[in-house]
């Protein structure tokens, strides 16, 4: 058996250094409207805008899209990430806003996937969850800057849709 094992790894990493053959089969993706996916991107940050029922500024840029890798046909599959921030408040207020949504979330029928420091040198706390529908993902980011030249704390929000095919435009000759 550990013959075998040991003839067949390098046969396999020959094959794919030399040939370009994976193993890894990319999957495809659902098609769906753009427009629709980049409306739901938004209705859903500004479901999550309200459960956190806190009056601050927030940034304004809206979705966008961005190309999802390892789907078929390759480069033609994306998925709509929004990035907004909460600012101009007191850190406790967005310490707050951050507990709200961790109860909020499950609430609304979202499944929280991780809650906890990311591995920066900040320990930034950093709460991961999915859409009831599991349609969107969200991440969330408690930033806490009052020791920082520029003191503003920020609650960072980025929801990102599921990878999708757009849908080809409906062609308007008869």
């Amino acid at each position: 058996m550990i013959k075998r094992l040991t003839l067949a790894v390098p046969v396999l990493l020959a094959c794919a250094l030399l040939t370009g053959c994976s193993t890894v089969e990319k999957k495809a993706a659902e098609v769906r409207d753009r427009t629709l996916m980049q409306e739901g991107t938004q209705k859903t940050s500004s479901h999550i805008l309200d459960m956190i029922a806190l009056k601050g500024k927030v940034t304004k840029p809206g979705p966008g899209p961005l190309p999802c890798e390892d789907y078929e046909p390759e480069g033609k599959v994306l998925r709509m990430r929004h990035d907004w921030s909460l600012y101009d408040l007191p850190f406790e207020n967005l310490e707050k806003a951050y507990a709200t949504l961790r109860t909020a979330l499950p609430k609304n029928g979202w499944k929280i996937t991780s809650d906890g420091p990311d591995e920066s040198k900040a320990k930034t706390p950093t709460m991961r969850a999915n859409s009831p529908d599991g349609d969107f993902a969200v991440e969330l980011q408690l930033m806490d800057n009052r020791n920082e030249k520029d003191p503003t704390s920020v609650l960072a929000v980025t929801v990102v849709s599921r990878c999708f095919q757009s849908a080809p435009a409906a062609s308007t000759t008869p």
